[in-house]
């Protein structure tokens, strides 16, 4: 039976939207709990709706020295991160260990792996495990637990560097040394949840991040000729700049009358045309999903100015930037 419905839970928590919607029914506040020992310290944070909206948040932080053959798990966490060995457990959010002395075991559902000193463990969210320290030798831990549609992002996207569970980290000395802040930051906040313990977080996870290749916009399709190919990357990574069309040629290392010819013969467009549209699809994303003022996003898309950019939304969309970024809003 148990079984079965440690099953259901796995289910119920593949799904992000799931996830969100059940921890959303918990309320807007989570309450907070605190758990101060000599070899131990723990903050369940609370949780406001403002953190809740973030794209990625820590629910909970702490230290633990476990002594050869002390009692394992300790007594004292809140319900939804304690475990019997028998059953284990399975958490509704993420959960990054990291054994910074001492050794023990973990086993997951793809089987047993052992735990050095050094090891960083990623637990995601419907999975079963259970882990503990070796009797004889027992360890010294760190770990934080966080959820978010940022970090359910990167699960679907395989962006975790993971050899099962354990962490692939290239600088160990760093990562520690950032894990140790977090978590003593959060314990001398105490009782109060902070936005930085989310950006502090973020940069944790990026020692073991992949970088995904970037999707080619729709706008950007390839094509089968290298030198267009070259011409157009270079259109998208550089149009925010005051770039035209002697700045392409250079860089696809084409004199420009030819380049020109070919990039109207194997596109249907003009290279000026090409760096218009991607300007335009930059500040409609710009306008569509941040609050940016409109100064900054003319810039940021690459326009010379604000009047550039009104022209440009009014040839391709019939509406000025304030009225498509209402409409969207109101969509």
């Amino acid at each position: 039976m148990f079984k079965s419905l440690l099953s259901d839970i796995g289910n119920h928590y593949k799904s992000t939207n799931a996830l969100i919607f059940a921890l959303k029914l918990q309320g807007p506040i989570v309450p907070c709990v605190n758990m101060r020992h000599p070899n131990c310290s723990a903050h369940a944070l609370p949780l406001n709706d403002r953190l809740f909206q973030e794209p990625l948040y820590v629910t909970h932080a702490g230290w633990e020295q476990v002594r050869p053959h002390q009692t394992y798990p300790r007594p004292g966490h809140p319900s939804c991160y304690g475990f019997k060995w028998d059953e284990g457990r399975v958490l509704g959010e993420f959960c990054l260990s990291l054994i910074t002395s001492g050794q023990g075991e973990l086993q997951t559902k793809q089987g047993r792996q052992p735990l050095r000193s050094g090891d960083a463990i990623l637990y995601q969210p419907g999975a079963w495990h259970r882990h503990r320290p070796l009797p004889a030798i027992g360890w010294s831990s760190l770990w934080i637990t966080f959820n978010g549609n940022l970090p359910h992002r990167w699960m679907k996207d395989g962006s975790f560097q993971l050899n099962k569970n354990l962490v692939q980290v290239g600088t160990h000395r760093l990562f520690e040394q950032q894990f140790r802040h977090l978590v003593e930051s959060v314990d001398a906040a105490g009782s109060r949840n902070s936005l930085q313990f989310s950006w502090q977080a973020i940069g944790l996870l990026s020692h073991f991040l992949a970088d995904s290749p970037s999707h080619p916009s729709p706008e950007k399709e390839r094509t089968s000729d290298p030198i267009i190919d070259l011409a157009m990357d270079f259109i998208w990574s550089q149009s925010h700049n005051q770039i035209g069309v002697p700045e392409v040629a250079l860089h696809a290392n084409v004199h420009r009358r030819l380049l020109e010819r070919k990039f109207k013969a194997v596109t249907g467009a003009t290279i000026l045309t090409a760096i218009q549209r991607c300007r335009i699809a930059r500040a409609e994303l710009l306008l569509r999903e941040t609050d940016a003022p409109v100064k900054y996003i003319y810039g940021r898309a690459g326009f010379a100015s604000y009047q550039h950019l009104r022209q440009a939304f009014k040839k391709h969309f019939h509406l000025s930037p304030e009225k498509y970024r209402l409409g969207q809003k109101l969509a």
